[in-house]
């Protein structure tokens, strides 16, 4: 509690700080708040049908995201994003403070810094469905937030060396702190070569499931590999957690080929999930298989075969999803 109390004063002193190096770089500009600056409107739509053979036989309209951001002064840079299918609508409110390349700080409301797959965008996945370890296990995901959550980090890149950490209310997006405690989290991810990185992540956090409950623990540790070779691109994940005395873990192995590349590419992924450590036979396993037709950079057509399983029972289900993304 200490430890978390000291992180969050050096975190708003650094802000502060921050500030004013940046300021401080170029007293005599002051740049004004005007429509010269730099400014760029994104977007994207996701529409789908999904069957399964228990559940589920239906269109969909999964996602309509819009994305305002920009330069505000030198050195701050802004970033909105807001959907249209979900409730609340507010995905993303953050400001950045750029003072080096390898220190800068960043407020509001934001990914968590931890893991690979949870922090990249719905409209860059390479499969349509995310996996069971990050759905059920990743910071933010794991409470319904997006993978996200409000709070501060300073964050940067230096040589082969790329770092965030920072405090974080815990309770998901658009919402107050329910407890008084702060969350932690970090990530540390390494360059070796242009085709390696190798990472790690970790967080220490409690949980409060609604407003005055007592908070109980919530902690995750992951591993993250990525490598590309030629036009094979592979990818690792490894996450564990405890959520008050259950322990969990998962993990999950992709691999992708760029048939045409830019045009056309084909994965697949095995992914497993363990919801309690202590507990025989409850371990859950998907493969998947699929391809994407890219029409544009941002615009293409996303087809995936899904397998479900269960240890000791087999085969509990399949799937068939298409989707197809617009975007600008």
């Amino acid at each position: 509690m200490r430890l978390k109390n000291q992180l969050v004063g050096f975190l708003i002193l650094s802000l502060v700080l921050g500030a004013g190096l940046a300021f401080g770089q170029d007293k005599n500009e002051q740049p004004p708040v005007t429509s010269s600056r730099s400014f760029q409107l994104s977007g994207y739509t996701q529409l789908g049908y999904a069957f399964f053979d228990k559940g589920v036989d239906t269109f969909l309209v999964r996602r309509a995201r819009l994305t305002f951001s920009g330069e505000i002064v030198k050195n701050f840079r802004f970033r909105l994003q807001v959907d249209g299918t979900k409730s609340p609508m507010l995905i993303d409110a953050q400001l950045d403070i750029d003072v080096k390349p390898y220190l800068g700080f960043r407020i509001g409301q934001f990914y968590l810094p931890f893991g690979l797959e949870t922090r990249t965008s719905d409209s860059e996945l390479d499969t349509i469905l995310r996996t069971q370890v990050s759905d059920s296990l990743a910071p933010g995901r794991d409470i319904g937030a997006q993978g996200r959550d409000v709070g501060a980090i300073v964050l940067g890149k230096y040589s082969i060396v790329e770092y965030m950490a920072g405090v974080f209310n815990g309770a998901g997006i658009n919402k107050l702190d329910n407890n008084k405690d702060k969350d932690f989290s970090a990530r540390l991810v390494l360059h070796p070569t242009k085709s390696l990185a190798v990472g790690g992540s970790i967080y220490d956090g409690r949980y409060s499931a609604t407003d005055g409950a007592p908070p109980v623990t919530r902690d995750r540790a992951g591993l993250e590999a990525l490598l590309t070779v030629g036009r094979f691109l592979l990818k690792s994940e490894y996450i564990s957690g405890k959520d008050a005395q259950v322990s969990k873990s998962g993990w999950y192995f992709q691999g992708l080929y760029n048939i045409i590349p830019k045009k056309l590419q084909a994965v697949a992924r095995w992914d497993t999930y363990d919801k309690n450590r202590d507990v025989s036979l409850d371990r859950n396993d998907t493969l998947t298989l699929g391809g994407t037709w890219f029409l544009s950079e941002k615009t293409k057509v996303l087809v995936n075969y899904a397998l479900y399983r269960k240890e000791g029972e087999g085969t509990t289900n399949q799937a068939l999803i298409f989707q197809f993304q617009a975007g600008f």
